[in-house]
């Protein structure tokens, strides 16, 4: 799943939707921020809890490629880089650093 133009608050319903489908399939899903434009608190409160809903159905949900850019920033701001939480940090950096 791509995620290519902006997701924030004004259309955070349609992120939902899309995240919403792919669960209807089986098998672990990737998100694909490369070309991701803004995102805002929304958007990574949505992953994180998509992250958790595919743990507890035994699945993974995985970011193509480490946050970066407006999401990285976000990420930063919220504090949600913790390094003594691994799994999230594994989830949106995949072991790099967030710096």
């Amino acid at each position: 799943m791509k995620f290519s133009d902006d997701v924030t608050v004004a259309n955070i319903a349609v992120a939902y939707d899309r995240i919403c489908s792919v669960f209807e399939c089986d098998g672990d899903v990737e998100i694909d921020v490369d070309e991701l434009g803004e995102a805002d608190l929304t958007f990574v409160q949505l992953l994180e809890s998509a992250r958790r809903a595919a743990a507890e159905e035994g699945r993974r949900l995985d970011l193509s490629r480490p946050a970066h850019g407006a999401l990285l920033q976000v990420l930063q701001r919220g504090g949600f880089l913790d390094p003594e939480d691994r799994d999230r940090s594994e989830f949106w950096l995949h072991g790099a650093n967030s710096q």
